[in-house]
């Protein structure tokens, strides 16, 4: 039964943390498997979906989220001499994200979301240090075991280790000894920027007044004769979260880049960071300056690829968030996916009838099912903007200038209408209303195990 359940999550980023959140909530059996030391948040900023303040309403954490981000204002796209190409606005005079769809997008911290979700999660159901080396299943159980040789057992296995996933090697190692691999799922990621990251001190808003808006309005910047384009976001508290991305598509192959990136040590942070410091800034300075104000320990360099994966689980293992589909972070939709995978990974499972194997099988068919589609569509279009935002030449500029300026408003309001289509929510917890004058999104329905009228699980 689904109280028999044990859930071995593999990684603690986004998607791992937040599903180990929901199973929490879902009174599911469930450990974290992280292969750092100790947990060390890093990243720049996440725009968090407006459709996703309903499952933290739900757990409680709205006020909290509230408190960390700014609503998210506009995207200003500039040139390298600090003229404004182009402006898409998620405010008045452009859609008003808020009035509409209850919420604007909500701009925060990847580290500060780390810590939230940590928060929730009992300390001693997250093992660090632990490197998951090979899986082995059954149609009864799957065992992982580690690089300090310790193994683990559970009921199923969800891999939550990103891109480069172990978890998803040892099952595509075993679809490949069936003949079920396919010829895509062989291939390498496309590896296409390099990138580094951080998110700065408190700044004296003498210098950064911008750091006082009430909204957060990105900044991207192209530059002109450099392969550099470079984004700035106001965050709260003061702070301003950074990108600079290279665009290394014309270096070699995607298996060149990888290898690579594979002898990148931690002195390629810095590397990147001495050569990017001479961009100017559009708030004060140039980009060193922000960079001087950033804690070295909480600088990254992290190398931006996207790929959709086909198969996403097999046997009594499933992968989640970036080990299925991996994306570009622009905008945040890696961070979104795998919400909403962990959202609908833990209503499949809280509804769950058996452990048995032709059971979770059924569920994680029905699983990628859901999330096939817009996964897919979701790398897509993170290549298709990687693209937008790093193109040189007459026409790219054309195509810019045509996006962000000459768009009508019913047409980005449709498109917004279709981003807003379905908006599930927690099926265990008391569901939220529905804010704004649009009122055309599904919704999932509650949890057959849920009492009519009562909100409370029913015994199964």
């Amino acid at each position: 039964m689904a109280s028999k359940l044990h859930v071995l999550i593999v990684g603690a980023g986004i998607g791992g943390l937040m599903l180990a959140v929901l199973l929490e909530r879902a009174n599911i059996s469930y450990e974290v498997f992280e292969k750092t030391k100790e947990n060390r948040p890093l990243g720049s900023a996440i725009s968090l979906h407006n459709s996703l303040m309903v499952i933290f309403e739900q757990l409680g954490l709205y006020k909290d989220i509230l408190k960390m981000t700014k609503p998210f204002g506009a995207l200003h796209l500039r040139k390298e001499d600090m003229t404004i190409s182009g402006s898409l606005l998620a405010r008045p005079p452009g859609i008003d994200c808020a009035e509409h769809y209850g919420d604007y997008n909500r701009v925060i911290a990847r580290p500060d979301l780390v810590d939230l979700l940590l928060s929730q999660i009992p300390a001693y159901k997250i093992q660090y240090n632990k490197r998951v080396l090979r899986t082995k299943q059954d149609d009864e159980k799957v065992i992982i075991t580690c690089s300090d040789n310790m193994s683990y057992m559970g009921s199923i296995l969800v891999g939550a280790d990103g891109a480069y996933s172990s978890v998803r090697q040892n099952m595509y190692a075993n679809l490949k000894k069936e003949g079920k691999l396919s010829k895509s799922d062989s291939k390498p990621l496309g590896y296409s920027y390099d990138c580094v990251v951080g998110v700065t001190s408190p700044l004296d808003p003498a210098l950064y007044p911008i750091v006082l808006d009430e909204y957060c309005e990105f900044e991207c910047v192209l530059g002109k004769e450099s392969p550099y384009s470079w984004w700035l976001m106001p965050l709260t508290e003061n702070r301003i979260g950074w990108m600079v991305t290279q665009d290394v598509r014309m270096n070699g192959t995607d298996e060149d880049r990888n290898f690579g990136f594979s002898e990148w040590g931690p002195e390629a942070a810095l590397d990147m960071c001495n050569q990017s410091r001479h961009l100017p800034c559009p708030y004060y300075g140039t980009f060193g300056d922000l960079i001087d104000r950033t804690p070295k320990d909480r600088i990254s360099k992290v190398m931006l690829e996207d790929k959709y994966f086909e198969s996403w689980y097999h046997g009594r293992t499933v992968l989640l968030g970036d080990a299925c589909h991996k994306m570009q972070p622009f905008g945040g939709q890696g961070a979104n996916m795998a919400i909403l995978g962990a959202l609908q990974l833990t209503n499949l499972l809280f509804d769950i009838y058996s452990t048995s194997q032709e059971e979770i099988t059924r569920v994680f068919k029905e699983y990628h099912h859901m999330r096939r589609r817009p996964g897919k569509t979701s790398v897509e279009g993170s290549n298709s903007t990687g693209s937008l935002l790093h193109k040189k030449g007459p026409m790219a500029d054309m195509i810019r200038r045509t996006v962000l300026n000459a768009v009508p408003k019913w047409a980005i309001k449709i498109a917004s209408d279709k981003l807003n289509a379905r908006r599930d929510q927690i099926c265990f917890l008391p569901y939220v209303e529905m804010r704004g004058k649009f009122k055309k999104s599904q919704v999932n329905p509650p949890s057959r195990r849920m009492i009519p009228g009562v909100g409370i699980p029913r015994a199964v």
